[in-house]
């Protein structure tokens, strides 16, 4: 029976979260963006909100240039510019950065710092004067017609915030965890944003990219800055006054992690994140007036990482019996199944990214090194879920991007160790199952593996 119960959660559990981001990722292909076009008279005035921390002057002119191109009345916008540096970077900023003439930016220092980056969204909408509210990071880019596009979902659909549609991209051309993140980041944000709306769920907001009514977010009282994953928290806040987020099929240009570190410290942190809402929100969402079925996908979104969590697990105490000669415990039918469902994923996703233009022998690398980048994270990924859930204490790291500096390469050896320890133990186990003759659980443990050996000779 044991074993049975361990064979479901390794292959039944993940599979069915993967065959349902692939069903609502199809879905979203089905899907017609249609945004009535709306002339810039009789618009809404709209402020926003770009927390920032340790980011170069090229990145934030880069924002602002590509702000003071879209489609809006500049008289009925502003940007909020909110700042977490030293007083001396902050002065830099100010008299370094050049303001188009027509666009009205606004820098702002916290001196008292509350919280992470809720606290900052917070601070920036005390002081902001729009009807709409538009959070956005740094780093992201808008097409020209975002915003009226936007716009006119939501006026369309009655919305009371419209998300845009995640697109990843890098200034990185080498390397292939930023390509693979590319392929991923659209095949989840079309799966989570058009796909989820198809079929009457809600999706949550996202951190970069999303448009609020300024009454919804008065009724909330902005964002908790107690919690570290701003747009998960007040999405199940939203929900629970049965407020309405819908998606815009408008696209947004996040940049993605081109290495090691990069990744480490965004999984991690969203790995935290999540931790922590689900155990001061899932109230909220339980009590909300949304159906079973979208409080059940809610939930079931803030269940992201588990599949990678109960993966770790149970491959290291797989590992851990292999001396034992417990048998061929990983042979069963659900092993074909499981499978099954991940080449049908890496097809879907390989295919997506031959469409973006990455190329064959790209697209297949890219995947490659995102696979084994997500599992030799896993017991970085379980232990901050699990501080999330169980832990006030957290320390917010920015998501570094380009170059890993000198000064976080220690930090990078130290992550590595961590890799090499389980991935010799899931390999030498790997080795004893096949000494045992005991193939499908030598050879699933020698693909756990190989996750964690490529990232450790292969990634910096």
């Amino acid at each position: 029976m044991l074993i049975l119960v361990l064979q479901l959660l390794l292959f039944l559990y993940p599979s069915l979260f993967v065959l349902y981001q692939l069903i609502l990722y199809y879905r979203s292909e089905k899907v017609l963006v249609l945004n009535p076009d709306l002339k810039e008279t009789n618009l809404p005035f709209l402020s926003i909100i770009v927390p920032t921390k340790g980011e170069s002057l090229d990145v934030i002119q880069g924002l602002i240039d590509n702000i003071n191109e879209l489609i809006w009345d500049k008289q009925k916008l502003e940007v909020i510019i909110v700042s977490d540096d030293d007083e001396r970077y902050f002065s830099t900023l100010k008299s370094t950065l050049k303001i188009p003439k027509n666009l009205n930016v606004r820098l702002f220092r916290r001196e008292k710092r509350l919280g992470f980056k809720s606290g900052a969204l917070s601070y920036g909408f005390e002081r902001a004067r729009g009807d709409l509210i538009l959070t956005i990071d740094v780093d992201s880019r808008l097409p020209r017609d975002a915003l009226i596009k936007a716009y006119a979902k939501m006026i369309e659909s009655n919305c009371d915030a419209v998300v845009f549609e995640w697109n990843g991209y890098t200034n990185t051309v080498y390397s292939n965890l930023a390509k693979g993140l590319v392929a991923t980041t659209v095949l989840a944000s079309r799966a989570l944003f058009r796909g989820k709306e198809s079929i009457g769920l809600r999706p949550f907001p996202v951190g970069s990219g999303t448009i609020f009514k300024r009454e919804v977010l008065e009724k909330l009282h902005g964002w908790d800055y107690s919690l570290i994953q701003d747009d998960l928290e007040i999405g199940a806040r939203m929900a629970h006054i049965g407020k309405r987020v819908c998606s815009s099929g408008v696209p947004i240009y996040i940049e993605v992690p081109d290495n090691l570190y990069g990744f480490y410290v965004q999984q991690t942190r969203w790995a935290l994140g999540t931790g922590e809402v689900l155990r001061n929100r899932i109230k909220y969402i339980l009590n909300s007036p949304y159906s079973l079925a979208q409080k059940m996908d809610m939930i079931f979104h803030l269940l992201q990482y588990t599949p990678i969590i109960i993966t770790f697990i149970l491959a290291t105490l797989v590992a851990g019996l292999a001396p034992f000669k417990f048998g061929d415990i990983l042979k069963t039918p659900l092993f074909l199944f499981w499978m099954m469902i991940l080449i049908l994923y890496a097809i879907t996703l390989f295919t997506l990214a031959l469409r973006l233009g990455l190329g064959f022998k790209n697209s297949l690398m890219a995947i490659g090194a995102l696979s084994a980048l997500t599992v030799a994270i896993s017991p970085f990924i379980t232990i901050s879920f699990f501080k999330g859930i169980l832990s006030k204490d957290k320390v917010y790291v920015v998501t570094p991007k380009g170059n890993v500096k000198v000064s976080v390469e220690s930090k990078v050896r130290r992550i590595k160790i961590v890799i090499a320890i389980f991935g010799l133990m899931y390999f030498t186990a790997s080795v004893l199952y096949f000494l045992h003759s005991y193939i499908i659980t030598g050879l699933w443990l020698l693909y756990y593996s190989s996750g964690y050996l490529y990232t450790l000779f292969r990634m910096k």
